[in-house]
């Protein structure tokens, strides 16, 4: 495996050039360094670059990336803000905080502090 680091700009378009057989795309030469180690690993471990990126898309395609938090209805959510108290009732159609029926949290913790939150974060639910 070669030291890609210890090579000057031109040396690495050229190693490039060889290695991969096109021209160098408009990166950084960081991102050079990174992508011809990763091909020579590929190489090595007789992986098809575009094969390995088409099974990762495959893969990604169906994945649930960000697992949802699960809060039970008729569950009390309590929160204290600046001294004072909150509660939040999970309900069927969606939060209920002072009469007032939200479709989140988000417009719960909006209603409360004035600002944009992420009301998961302001209510310190977990996923």
């Amino acid at each position: 495996m070669q030291n890609y680091t210890q090579l000057t700009a031109r040396e690495l378009r050229l190693k490039w050039a060889e290695i991969i057989g096109r021209p160098v795309p408009p990166i950084g030469r960081s991102l050079i360094i990174k992508y011809l180690l990763w091909y020579e690993q590929a190489k090595r471990e007789k992986i098809s670059p575009l094969g390995f990126f088409y099974e990762v898309k495959l893969a990604a395609k169906g994945a649930d990336k960000r697992p949802k938090a699960t809060l039970e209805i008729g569950s009390k959510l309590i929160r204290s803000y600046q001294g004072l108290k909150y509660e939040v009732e999970i309900v069927p159609q969606g939060y209920l905080y002072e009469n007032n029926l939200y479709k989140s949290l988000s417009g719960v913790a909006k209603a409360i502090t004035g600002k944009s939150w992420n009301g998961n974060v302001f209510f310190g639910v977990k996923k």
